[in-house]
């Protein structure tokens, strides 16, 4: 066993112990209010819908002030003591800085997680759960990639009331009200072979 999975035994990681460990780990490294949880391993599928999402939503946002952001940028949930690794992140105007780590932001606008198999109890509970105490949230999309759905959880403006769409034809459009933009379906499962 690694000395990071060795180290990652501990029950309580302090913040800077878990940036310790996320800047010396070879695989993702999420902090959950003191607990560390290590990402499973990319398949190339969640690859691809990962980038496939990316592209949509920066090609969707054209010259608005928005970006579109990989897994690489930590989220920071204050209010729960938590980092998260979102697989697309969409934060628009400025980004705000988490107060002791300038590596990390606070204000997302929309967060997308690729969801498998192995991470659906994760996904759909855990970080579902996670997602809602950031206040700059409006849409939380989670990509299925064992069949072709994408679930859409979108809060209410100037409410905390989540609404859930799904979308499993491929004839679709998802809308996202909070960019103002339409992505299709088959965009984003064009050529996906879940078969393998």
């Amino acid at each position: 066993m690694s000395a990071i999975k060795q180290e990652a035994t501990k029950k309580y990681y302090s913040p800077q112990e878990y940036l310790a460990i996320l800047e010396a780990s070879e695989t993702k490294v999420e902090y959950l209010n003191g607990e560390i949880r290590f990402m499973a391993g990319g398949t190339p599928r969640h690859s691809l819908l990962c980038s496939r999402m990316n592209v949509a939503l920066a090609v969707g946002l054209g010259k608005k002030s928005c970006d579109v952001y990989n897994s690489d940028l930590k989220v920071w949930i204050d209010k729960k003591n938590s980092y998260v690794l979102p697989d697309v992140s969409v934060i628009c105007n400025n980004l705000e800085y988490a107060e002791k780590d300038k590596n990390a932001i606070t204000n997302p606008t929309i967060v997308v997680e690729v969801a498998s198999e192995s991470s659906f109890d994760y996904d759909y509970g855990t970080k579902l759960k996670l997602y809602r105490h950031i206040q700059s949230l409006r849409d939380h999309i989670i990509v299925n990639q064992d069949e072709a759905k994408i679930d859409i959880f979108s809060r209410k403006e100037n409410v905390d009331i989540w609404l859930l769409q799904s979308f499993e034809d491929l004839e679709a459009e998802i809308y996202l009200e909070s960019l103002d933009i339409s992505i299709p379906l088959a965009e984003i499962y064009e050529g996906v072979n879940f078969d393998s």
